[in-house]
């Protein structure tokens, strides 16, 4: 899907991406490493929201290039919740609802097809019944669940989503992680930095790991060298038997 060859960017004096180089396949990629990893950042690159010098080429097409109502058709983006601020009192509906602004102008009507996707969409992130609240008044969970519905609205091929579950419960978050799975599993292509690298992992086709703006490792499995690598601790692994698959445990030093 992505192809980085080169990629650098900063702000300011900064860099905080220094010479990426990998492709980014289809399928469900999580983004592991500490924090100031270069994962949103390197998320906003992919979204063409970031400058750069160097290469970030989707499907083929260099991404400062592509248009961008072409582009919001293409790529959706999640970004934090945390980081939302809204002067007008925007119901949860209405922020659903601006998913389908690549597709129709700015005030014409929404059609039968629209309003049956943000209802499906607000179902399938369980906030059917918060359509009618102020955005600002949802706690910073409600709200990551309405951009994730927002989204999906926008019926895009691939996905960004930084930290999507940062502000969640276990129980919603897990539910997070199943839908993005079965999303990958119908084809679509997830792209998500994470901190919980068991959920995530266990969820994921591949991962891509960051530290200090570099690439210290991408693949399908991750191993113990590459976690204390980017973490700077020990880790041990188990097995969870419920996925049957290895997940990961830190120990102090």
């Amino acid at each position: 899907m992505y192809t980085l060859k080169d990629l650098c960017t900063g702000y300011g004096n900064a860099e905080t991406l220094k010479g990426l180089t990998l492709d980014i396949p289809g399928g469900m990629t999580s983004l592991i490493g500490p924090n100031g990893s270069g994962k949103t950042t390197l998320l906003r690159v992919l979204a063409g929201l970031k400058g750069y010098t160097g290469h970030a080429r989707l499907l083929g097409h260099e991404v400062r290039n592509i248009p961008r109502r072409k582009f919001a058709r293409t790529v959706s983006v999640v970004m934090s919740a945390k980081d939302f601020k809204s002067s007008y009192p925007f119901s949860v509906r209405e922020i659903i609802a601006m998913g389908r602004l690549p597709y129709r102008g700015l005030f014409s009507r929404l059609s039968h097809e629209d309003e049956d996707m943000i209802e499906r969409s607000a179902e399938m992130t369980g906030i059917t019944h918060l359509m009618g609240r102020d955005i600002m008044t949802l706690s910073d969970g409600e709200r990551q669940m309405t951009f994730i519905a927002c989204a999906l609205v926008q019926g895009t091929g691939i996905m960004l989503l930084d930290e999507p579950t940062s502000s969640l419960d276990p129980d919603r978050a897990a539910r997070v992680f199943a839908l993005l799975r079965a999303l990958a599993d119908d084809g679509r292509t997830i792209i998500a930095a994470v901190h919980d690298i068991n959920a995530s992992l266990a969820y994921s086709d591949c991962y891509i790991a960051l530290r200090e703006g570099r690439l210290v490792s991408h693949g399908w499995k991750v191993s113990a060298e590459v976690l204390r690598e980017l973490y700077g601790t020990r880790f041990i692994p188990y097995h969870n038997q419920e996925r049957n698959g290895v997940m990961w445990r830190a120990l102090p030093e």
